[in-house]
């Protein structure tokens, strides 16, 4: 295993590692499950063909067309289509990897009304995921509506109790964790190991979030469920691949992970389960447990035993933790690339932390809010550095005639280029600068209510659109921040190779992630 270097969390096997440095399916596989619920739900409408989509124009590379093109220049070559096409509001296509599924249609903005309002028997990311990531097959954890109401409605209703517990197991992992001289650990396990102890106490609460056994299991779930589709897809033809479900060899470690959760959420399991069942007990269960457990087990979803619970718990592990890693290890980059804002934004951190000292040291999300200037820097990273090029993924189940007159056969995968619209100057003036006062500017001249980091519009697509819109993103906003006021304020940060500068970072596919080959050298402030 390898070891996530001073923090005692093993991060992933041998060959997850080398998925996660040198491939990069992992990256879209997590990206594309993070903004979106999912049901057991699978499609037998098949991939529409190259007749059917002859109507919409095919963007290609010049010269080389290669499947591994694809895999590492997409970007490019969606930015060509940007300009040439959507820009106008036409349609195009390009081809996709994953040969068997046909092209990837992309969407001008126009049309994202329409999708966003269409009932998910026309237009579904449920079966654009079972189609990508072979989840009927893998049987890798799926989600109910019931877990998809437990983020969107009673995570976010009570994140403004929960900020203050955030807040002291942020405090307290990373005093237990670095130490007062300078270690060096490579970057994506230092935030990686943050998130998933921290954002654990929204999912399982104290002390398990502290369980290293648990950290491991959060962590590992993402490499599992992909290593699972990898599998099938090596090891079958489409043709067989309802045979999987029934490979030792391919469902073994998803049932090792299965039965670690299960023993580790049995006694949270039984203390809420007793809880709710002493109606003449002095305290009510829902002001002594706030997390995802207890609000599984109360939700209205078929299946709540301590099994549905689990799987719940595992999707959603899946979809929170290397998602916020991975752009919170882009937020660090960009905070060491640009010290001109260092002094401005910690004068505003300063002042924050003060006023929540006066409030006996209890946080509010309205203390969260009063740092504007770290917000809009952090929205501006995201803009120029996103984990994703594209948003709001579909698989059409019918055929579809949009009101302008063009026609989505069944069978189209489509989405929209968030990443042309984060770099179109219509949109943000000097769009290849980094400007992190940029969507303060905004608040300030515009609309204080929009331009904030968790906010969805036309032209700010990186969390989704619609009700789809991913409904973790205030947690993700409230987890980075404390990263980054703590080590603002209590710690010291930078590059082992040093200098100031910011890596490349790797594309695959649709996906982008910050230069995994960097090491951090960090300790307590002097």
């Amino acid at each position: 295993m390898l070891q996530l270097v001073g923090f005692g969390l093993s991060l992933l096997t041998a060959k997850a590692a080398v998925v996660l440095l040198g491939g990069g399916a992992l990256v879209t596989l997590v990206y594309f499950l993070h903004f979106y619920s999912l049901w057991p739900f699978g499609s037998d409408v098949e991939p529409a063909s190259a007749d059917q989509l002859r109507h919409i124009a095919l963007l290609r590379f010049d010269g080389s067309n290669s499947v591994e093109r694809y895999m590492n220049e997409t970007r490019s070559l969606l930015r060509l289509g940007y300009e040439r096409y959507l820009r106008r509001g036409i349609p195009f296509q390009i081809r996709h990897p994953v040969g068997e599924l046909g092209s990837q249609v992309l969407l001008p903005v126009k049309y994202l009304d329409e999708v966003k309002k269409a009932p998910t028997d026309l237009f579904s990311f449920e079966a654009f995921s079972e189609k990508s990531f072979l989840l009927n097959y893998s049987r890798a954890p799926r989600q109910t509506e019931a877990a998809a109401h437990v983020v969107r409605v009673d995570l976010n209703r009570n994140l403004g109790p929960l900020v203050t517990d955030l807040w002291n197991e942020a405090a307290r992992h990373l005093n237990e964790t670095v130490g007062s001289e300078y270690k060096s650990v490579p970057a994506y396990d230092l935030v990686c190991g943050f998130v998933a102890r921290v954002a654990s106490v929204a999912l399982v609460g104290a002390p398990l979030c502290r369980n290293p056994a648990w950290q491991r299991i959060v962590v590992e779930t993402t490499f599992v469920a992909f290593g699972a589709a990898q599998a099938i897809k090596d090891k079958y033809t489409p043709r067989w691949r309802w045979l999987a479900p029934w490979s030792e060899s391919i469902q073994k470690d998803l049932r090792r992970i299965r039965r670690q959760s299960i023993d580790l959420l049995r006694p949270l399991y039984k203390e809420r389960r007793d809880a709710m069942a002493d109606r003449d007990g002095f305290r009510d269960p829902a002001d002594t447990f706030r997390d995802v457990v207890y609000w599984l087990m109360k939700s209205g979803q078929r299946d709540r035993s301590l099994y549905g619970v689990t799987e719940s718990q595992l999707f959603l592990s899946l979809t929170a933790i290397h998602t916020t890693s991975g752009t919170l290890n882009s937020f660090v980059y960009d905070w060491i690339a640009h010290p001109e804002y260092h002094d401005d934004i910690l004068h505003e951190v300063t002042e924050t932390l003060a006023k929540v000292r006066a409030n006996n040291g209890e946080w509010t999300l309205q203390h969260v809010a009063m740092m504007r200037k770290l917000d809009s820097f952090i929205k501006e990273s995201a803009r120029l550095n996103p984990i994703g090029f594209v948003s709001t993924q579909r698989y059409s189940l019918k055929p579809y005639t949009f009101k302008d007159g063009f026609h989505l056969p069944a069978g189209t995968t489509f989405m929209f280029h968030s990443d042309g619209a984060h770099y179109d100057a219509e949109n943000y003036p000097d769009p290849d600068k980094f400007d992190g006062y940029r969507f303060l500017r905004l608040r300030e001249t515009v609309d204080p209510n929009r331009f904030h980091y968790a906010s969805v519009s036309d032209s700010s697509l990186g969390f989704g659109a619609g009700i789809h819109a991913c409904p973790g993103r205030f947690l993700s906003a409230v987890v980075m921040k404390f990263f980054l006021v703590h080590f603002m304020t209590a710690y010291e940060l930078r590059y082992e190779h040093g200098g100031t500068e910011r890596l490349p970072n790797l594309y695959n596919d649709n996906t982008s992630r910050p230069n995994p080959t960097v090491n951090l050298l960090v300790r307590k402030r002097q």
